[in-house]
């Protein structure tokens, strides 16, 4: 991976590898309402007190000691031995109704919630502990990191959520309102499944545990299309938060962790640092989380903040990001947003590109549209989409998938110097509908130059980020808002009039880019996506027909945080 690490970085100073590792496996500890949760207690093998890292999650504790091989992708604890070695207890537990602990697991309950507090209690009064806790993991691992310190148990020190969404509901499940079911049926699926046949145990389930994993994520979901109070009890409060945070995401994890870390950044007033790593695809972000820079950087922060060490690492910028297609790689700020912003608004336009293999092969321009009435129409469902053949709205050229063809562009002419563009994105589309809902989906697309192009194949581009939204979910929380960021309430959603042209604001989630000279800014459209070539797998509307607006009085755009120089 490109170095993570800062210059001068005092590897010296840390915590060295001195201690051998004892376990304690299947230690019981009563929780506030009587369940039991289990948690194994990798200590140093040695007399003395030691700051505790917890982790908890759903996907059984016994599978750390297998083998690392792709069935066991939850294996997101990091590497357990590598920092008891350095003088820290582990503390890895099995959520409630998982793996060997008692109770029902509901998906991030308050009562999981409580027993994260009750835990870093129980943990800090233990002979073994200094009475200072921290928290590791990623995704779900880090999920339960915002929960955790928003509940602010006393002897809970400092988080470190690596990839770990907050908000359930606009972070994950319903992006913009829409139902994202890769989450929902794939994640869902294979993790009751895994945990009821107790892998690597028998099958069919242990009838002695019939209640196990009996909480239907899936139907809960559909029972609450809005973010009510099922959502709510599931989002933490970041305000409420009073330890040390490093939030640490992935630019490529847009449909799933990002917008949590960034957000939580925003929100959080204790002590905090935030980084976003490259990782183009997925899985990468697995190798980036236990590489060894990765582990130097947290133990510079846990050795920090458990054991008062100066490792100079909050000395340091608040802020690194690394910057995607650029020579520089990791690049240190003083805040996020970035103060030296030009949010710049790139138009989209009816004049054919000459760029994109597309339904309309629409241009993209700073400059705002003159015609007087400009529309693109478009009816759906297209005959040519994929659709559950595997490619969604996807369609067939010269026998290949292509990700453009059965769907709106609008793309910019070759950029004549750099640009980068690092922050959060909106969308700002003008549209109409034959029906009284619509779906919106919205790509951000880096393509490569004209020259490397092959005609009809599909382009040769990166997508970096996606925005969603469904038309009857447009009202905008204007307090949450920002000037870069709708807000959607997502409470109460209004049908649209059939024909009447609405303004739609779009969040579309942060990313950081070079442009290079002679590459194109691209813009997709439609109103459905395809999961050979998206990051979800959302549901939509099957039937209708939707204008895009391009013309003076509604002058669709999408607003870029380009970063001078």
């Amino acid at each position: 991976m490109p170095s993570f690490l800062s210059e001068g970085f005092p590897e010296s100073q840390l915590s060295q590898p001195k201690y051998k590792v004892k376990v304690e496996k299947d230690v019981l500890v009563q929780m506030r309402d009587g369940v039991t949760v289990a948690v194994d207690v990798f200590r140093p093998d040695a007399p003395g007190k030691f700051p505790a890292l917890y982790a908890s999650s759903p996907y059984q504790k016994n599978l750390v000691y297998l083998p690392t091989v792709p069935a066991f992708h939850e294996r997101e604890t990091n590497l357990i031995e590598w920092f008891v070695e350095r003088g820290y207890i582990y503390v890895h537990a099995d959520i409630r109704g998982s793996g060997v602990s008692e109770g029902m697991w509901k998906f991030h309950s308050i009562e999981e919630q409580r027993d994260h507090y009750d835990l870093i209690e129980w943990m800090a009064q233990e002979d073994w502990c200094t009475g200072k806790v921290g928290m590791i993991g990623e995704s779900y691992y880090a999920w339960v990191q915002w929960f955790a310190a928003a509940m602010n148990p006393p002897h809970l020190v400092t988080v470190v959520p690596f990839d770990g969404g907050a908000d359930m509901y606009r972070d994950v499940v319903f992006h913009g309102g829409l139902l994202n079911m890769s989450f929902v049926t794939w994640w869902h699926f294979n993790m009751r499944a895994q945990r009821l046949m107790d892998i690597p145990g028998p099958f069919p389930p242990d009838p002695l545990k019939p209640d196990t994993m009996k909480w239907d994520m899936t139907y809960e979901v559909l029972r609450h299309p809005n973010y009510d109070d099922f959502w709510k009890e599931r989002t933490p409060d970041f305000k409420k938060i009073k330890c040390a945070v490093y939030s640490i995401g992935i630019w490529h994890k847009a449909a799933l962790h990002l917008r949590g870390n960034i957000v939580a950044f925003e929100d959080i007033e204790a002590p905090k640092k935030l980084a976003v790593c490259h990782g183009d695809y997925v899985g990468q972000e697995m190798f980036i989380f236990e590489s060894l820079e990765m582990r130097l950087e947290l133990l510079r922060w846990y050795d920090h903040w458990l054991k008062g060490v100066d490792t100079g690492i909050m000395d340091e910028a608040p802020v690194k990001l690394f910057v995607r297609n650029s020579d520089e790689g990791y690049r240190a700020e003083n805040e996020w947003p970035l103060a030296r912003t030009r949010y710049t608004s790139f138009y989209l336009h009816p004049d054919k590109s000459g760029a994109a293999l597309s339904l309309n092969d629409g241009g993209l321009s700073s400059q705002s549209p003159e015609e007087e009435e400009s529309y693109f129409e478009f009816a759906y469902p297209n005959p040519e989409w994929m659709n559950w053949r595997g490619g969604g709205i996807a369609t067939r050229v010269n026998g290949m998938l292509h990700p453009t063809a059965g769907i709106m562009t609008f793309t910019s002419v070759p950029l004549n110097e750099d640009m980068e563009v690092t922050g959060p994105i909106r969308m700002v589309l003008y549209a109409s509908s034959s029906e009284k809902d619509a779906d919106f989906y919205i790509r951000v697309v880096d393509q490569a130059p004209d020259a490397e192009q092959l005609a009809g194949y599909p382009p040769k581009a990166r997508m970096l980020t996606w925005g969603w939204l469904k038309a009857s979910h447009r009202k905008v929380d204007r307090a949450r808002s920002t000037p870069y960021r709708p807000w959607h309430v997502h409470e109460c959603p209004e049908p649209i009039e059939p024909g009447k042209i609405y303004e739609y604001e779009i969040e579309v989630m942060p990313t950081s880019n070079r442009f290079r000279k002679g590459h194109r800014i691209r813009i997709d459209v439609s109103n459905g996506d395809s999961w050979m070539f998206d990051s979800a797998h959302h549901f939509g509307l099957k039937y209708g027909k939707d204008r895009i607006y391009h013309d003076r009085e509604h002058p669709s755009r999408i607003v870029l945080p380009v970063i001078p120089g």
